[in-house]
């Protein structure tokens, strides 16, 4: 029955009530609008970069001598998603060719990968034999594309003389710009020590490659391809890495930037928020004050017929509720058509196919259950007002 008095109370006194409606949409939809560039840019930014595997690589600069046994440790660490060796960088080059020879040769480099490479793509199997992938640009010079053979050719000097080997590489898929932009052959690592080794004019039985040199009994790589396993990950690879002694280069300056704009803007927000939200409690909570005040006559004569106090409690709350929920519906219709003018507007030039402004449905539901317990708050100080009248106060109506 509370219920029913109240709203029909307020559909009573609808244009006070619109007034107060309109009041908290107007103190709501900004907040949302707020809230979601707030969410949109740094979303988009994030998204960007996790997209982008290029920005969790740790770059180990120079040539080294890593074991296995350090790359397997290194590997096991929560902070590394993938992690392959590679050969010295002078060695880890090949001359590409069409098989017909067509449109000339191009130096370009050799790059390790294996199961799991974040540059290629996960629905093809791991690259091995001559299964190799190129860059677009590559393939784009060789007019070659996934299924075809390209040609390897790999030279070394020896006692004066030149010698050369050619591999036929399958080509099994091709890197797109966004992940490497340079002409490049992706292949996997026993391809690379092989081309390695066959400069050092050391035996490649497998290949059928000879030369005076012994190979060392355990393979050692000059240095490694390293991604971290999130933006986080970075900044505590690249450190722990160069307190061991490591030159390193990473993205972690740009991702820690993204990072400190989100705790900025959300410091920003809680403060406006903070500041809008107790201006509009305590308006609302006033106004309903005064309801209660005004209206001691109509509520005494409701306690004279028999409600208790916690009904009369309840009416404002009621209220209270029934107010903010329509104000929430006229802040989310205008947050919505401001959302969309925003995106409009402006999206391209900050972040390219990504929103600006952006609100996903939990926190639609975070802002409606928020105003409703604003709501409810600011209508308890009028609510213990109403229980505190006196059922003669009805009889003096009467």
């Amino acid at each position: 029955m509370v219920w029913r008095l109240a709203l029909a109370d307020i559909l009573h006194e609808r244009k006070m009530a619109l007034c107060y409606a309109v009041a908290l949409a107007a103190v709501l939809a900004p907040l949302m609008v707020l809230y979601g560039l707030k969410f949109g840019v740094v979303t988009a930014l994030t998204q960007e970069l996790l997209h982008d595997p290029a920005n969790r690589q740790v770059h180990l600069l120079g040539n080294r001598a890593y074991t296995p046994d350090w790359i397997a440790a290194l590997a096991a660490r929560p902070e590394v998603a993938f992690v392959v060796p590679t050969t010295r960088t002078n060695a880890a080059t090949l001359y590409a060719e069409r098989p017909d020879r067509r449109g000339g040769t191009e130096t370009v480099s050799l790059l390790p990968s294996a199961a799991g490479d974040p540059l290629l793509d996960p629905a093809r199997p791991p690259l091995d034999g001559h299964r190799v992938a190129i860059t677009r640009s590559l393939a784009e010079w060789l007019e070659l594309g996934p299924g075809d053979v390209m040609v390897g050719r790999a030279v070394r000097q020896r006692d004066g003389r030149q010698e050369t080997v050619t591999l036929d590489l399958e080509i099994d898929q091709i890197v797109p710009p966004r992940h490497y932009q340079r002409r490049a052959i992706f292949a996997p690592v026993d391809l690379l020590l092989a081309v390695e080794r066959y400069r050092d004019a050391m035996p490649v039985p497998a290949y059928g490659w000879d030369g005076p040199n012994t190979p060392p009994a355990q393979a050692v790589f000059a240095s490694v391809r390293l991604y971290a396993a999130d933006l986080d990950a970075v900044q505590v690879l690249a450190d722990d890495l160069a307190a061991a002694g490591e030159t390193v280069r990473s993205s972690a300056a740009e991702i820690a930037t993204v990072q400190a704009l989100d705790r900025n803007l959300a410091q920003i927000f809680a403060i406006i928020a903070g500041l809008g939200g107790v201006g509009y409690l305590l308006s609302l909570g006033a106004n309903l004050w005064s309801n209660v005040e005004r209206k001691q006559g109509e509520l005494s004569v409701l306690r004279l017929l028999g409600m208790s106090s916690a009904a009369l409690v309840r009416f404002p709350v009621c209220q209270a509720v029934a107010i903010a929920a329509v104000g929430s519906a006229l802040a989310f219709a205008v947050y919505f058509a401001a959302e969309t003018a925003i995106n409009t507007l402006f999206a391209a030039p900050v972040v390219p196919g990504e929103a600006v402004c952006l609100l996903l449905a939990r926190h639609y539901l975070v802002a409606g259950a928020m105003t409703l317990a604003a709501a409810v708050l600011a209508s308890a100080v009028a609510g213990w007002q109403a229980s505190r009248v006196e059922p003669a106060e009805g009889m003096r109506s009467v």
